[in-house]
C-alpha cells in the first residue's frame, strides 16, 4: 500500500492519471449509450460489430504512424490537442436521433483522433512514474480502467432514465475537456521533444523512424512477445463486448442495461484485487506464472458463462453472473500488469510512443476479422459457440505459456 502512495504523490503522474480517469469514463459511457442504441434498434450481433469495425478502420491508415509523429512532436501536445477534437466529435452525435447509420461515420472519426492519444498516454506513464514504481503505475492505470468501465457503464443507464439520452454526450465533452487541462498543466518539456515545422527534411527523419521503430519490435523479442500478449488480450474483450448483448439478452435473460450490476461491477472489484495481489506477487513469483494462472482462469470464466449459468435459476443465475465477472476482472489482472510493466521496462523512451503506436495499431487491425467472425458466427451457430471458441483459444495459449520455450524462455527470463 506504501507503494501505491507514494505514486500517488508523484504530482505529474496525478495529472496523466486523471487525465485517463475522464477520457475513459467518457469513452465507456458513450460507447454504452451507442451499443444499447444500435442493438435496441436492430437486435444484431452483426450491427453491434460493425460499430467496432468502424473503430478499427483508422488504424489502418493511420496506425502506422502515430507513434512515430507522438515521438517528433511530443506526448503533452499529443494529449491536449486530442482530448480537445474529441470533446467537439461527441457532441456530433447530438445530430442522431433513431437512425443507426450516422454513427458509424462519427465513431469513425473519433477513433481517428485516438489512434494517437493511446499510444501518447502510455507513452508518458514511464516519464511521470520512477521505474522501482513502474509496476503500481501500470496496475492503477489498469485500475482506472476498470473504474472507468464501471463508472462510465453504470453512469450511461441512470442518466438515460432520469434526463434522457442526451446528456451523456453532454457530460462527456465536458470531462474531455477537462481531461485536457490536466494534461495542459503537465511540464512543456515533456518526454519526446517536438520538432516545430515538418519540412522535407523532417518527412525523412520520420519515414526513418518509422523503420527504425518496426525494426526495433522485430528483432527484439523481450519486446515482441509482451506485445502481442497485450493485442490478444484486447482482441478477446473486443469480442465480448461485440457479443455481449446477444449474450446478456438472449442467453442469461437478463435485459442489457443491467449488465453493470451484475457484471461490471464485480469485475472492477476483481480488478483491484487481482491488481493489489499482481504488485505483491511479482516481488517474489515468475511473470510467468502470474500470466499462465490468468490464462486459465478466464478460460474457466468462459466456459462457466456458455455452459454453466445459463441453467441456474434467476436467483442463481445473478449470482454465477456476479462470481465470474469478479473472476474476469481478477483474471485480467493478473496477467495484463506483468506483461505491460515488461514492455515499458525493456522499451528504449526514444522509442516508446512507436512501441506503444504499434501495440495500438495491432490491437485495432488484429481485432478487424475476429470480431466480424465472432458477430457472424453468433448470428448463425449462437453466442454459446464463439463464447465456447473463446474459451478454447485462452485455454491453449495457457497451455503454450505453460510449456513453451524460446521466445518465451527469453520473455520469462527477464
Amino acid at each position: 500500500m506504501n507503494n501505491f502512495i507514494e505514486v500517488i504523490k508523484e504530482k505529474n503522474f496525478l495529472k496523466i492519471w486523471s487525465s485517463q480517469l475522464l477520457s475513459q469514463i467518457t469513452v465507456n459511457m458513450i460507447n454504452f449509450v451507442l451499443i444499447l442504441h444500435i442493438f435496441n434498434q436492430t437486435g444484431s450481433t452483426v450491427a453491434v460489430s460493425l460499430f467496432w469495425f468502424f473503430w478499427a478502420l483508422p488504424a489502418i491508415f493511420l496506425g502506422p504512424f502515430s507513434g512515430t509523429l507522438i515521438d517528433l512532436f511530443g506526448t503533452r501536445r499529443i494529449l491536449i490537442l486530442t482530448n480537445l477534437v474529441q470533446s467537439l466529435i461527441i457532441l456530433l452525435y447530438l445530430l442522431v436521433r433513431n437512425t443507426i447509420w450516422p454513427i458509424y461515420s462519427i465513431v469513425f472519426l473519433y477513433s481517428i483522433s485516438n489512434q494517437f492519444y493511446a499510444p501518447a498516454e502510455a507513452a508518458t506513464l514511464p516519464g511521470v512514474c520512477p521505474k522501482k514504481l513502474l509496476t503500481v503505475g501500470n496496475s492503477l492505470f489498469l485500475f482506472t480502467t476498470y473504474v472507468a468501465l464501471i463508472f462510465g457503464f453504470g453512469l450511461a443507464g441512470p442518466l438515460i432514465k432520469l434526463v434522457g439520452p442526451q446528456i451523456p454526450f453532454l457530460l462527456g465533452s465536458i470531462l474531455l475537456i477537462c481531461a485536457a487541462t490536466a494534461v495542459w498543466l503537465l511540464p512543456k518539456a515533456n518526454f519526446s521533444k517536438p520538432l516545430g515545422k515538418f519540412d522535407t527534411k523532417k518527412l525523412q527523419e520520420f519515414l526513418g523512424k518509422l523503420n527504425e521503430g518496426y525494426r526495433f519490435i522485430k528483432t527484439s523479442q523481450v519486446v515482441l512477445f509482451p506485445l502481442l500478449l497485450l493485442v490478444f488480450s484486447q482482441i478477446i474483450i473486443t469480442m465480448l463486448f461485440v457479443l455481449g448483448p446477444a449474450l446478456v439478452v438472449k442467453i442469461l435473460g437478463t435485459p442489457f442495461i443491467n449488465i453493470s450490476q451484475n457484471f461490471i461491477l464485480p469485475g472492477g472489484l476483481g480488478a483491484i484485487v487481482g491488481m493489489v495481489l499482481a504488485v505483491k506477487l511479482l516481488k517474489k513469483s515468475r511473470k510467468r506464472y502470474l500470466i499462465t494462472s490468468g490464462l486459465f482462469l478466464s478460460s474457466f470464466v468462459f466456459f462457466s458463462l456458455a455452459l454453466i449459468v445459463p441453467h441456474f435459476t434467476d436467483a442463481f443465475k445473478v449470482i454465477g453472473q456476479i462470481t465470474l465477472g469478479f473472476l474476469a476482472g481478477f483474471s485480467f489482472s493478473i496477467f495484463t500488469i506483468p506483461t505491460q510493466t515488461l514492455l515499458q521496462e525493456k522499451t528504449p523512451i526514444d522509442m516508446r510512443g512507436r512501441v506503444f503506436g504499434v501495440l495500438g495499431f495491432l490491437i485495432t487491425i488484429a481485432s478487424v476479422l475476429p470480431v466480424l467472425f465472432a458477430a457472424t458466427v453468433g448470428e448463425i451457430l449462437g453466442e454459446v459457440w464463439m463464447i465456447l471458441i473463446l474459451a478454447i483459444i485462452v485455454f491453449s495459449l495457457g497451455i503454450f505459456s505453460l510449456k513453451g520455450e524460446n521466445v518465451i524462455q527469453r520473455f520469462y527470463r527477464s
